[in-house]
């Protein structure tokens, strides 16, 4: 990625997470915070990663409801921006918590099976 599209991406992550606590408040989402943002090189595509806390929905349902309010969101974005066009947005789940928590417990267990094999040697 370039310098500017680094920006770019950065100005409208930050946005967003501010828009998104006050505009869409009536998803029963919980907390929906944006993770990553990711531009295409023409400035004309992002493709925004969000993560959900608290939600009551099933994650697929709340991008699908995200993503059908995304005209709206995307008018609120280019009131914000000072960008020649306000770039067409796509909302994916960005699912590296629960990844990284996945790995994390596996390697826990890893971790208390070695302990438990040396016990025995011993």
């Amino acid at each position: 990625m370039s310098i500017r599209t680094d920006k770019v991406a950065e100005e409208i992550k930050h946005r967003l997470n501010s828009a998104m606590s006050r505009d869409i408040m009536d998803l029963n989402a919980g907390l929906i915070t944006v993770s990553k943002v990711i531009m295409s090189p023409d400035l004309k595509l992002a493709k925004i990663y969000v993560s959900f806390l608290g939600n009551k929905e099933p994650v697929e349902t709340l991008v699908e409801m995200i993503n059908e309010r995304k005209k709206h969101i995307r008018f609120l974005l280019g009131k914000q921006l000072s960008l020649k066009y306000v770039p067409e947005i796509i909302f994916y789940y960005d699912d590296t918590m629960e990844y990284a928590d996945k790995i994390n417990k596996l390697l826990n267990e890893v971790k208390k099976n070695d302990s438990m094999g040396l016990e025995e040697k011993n």
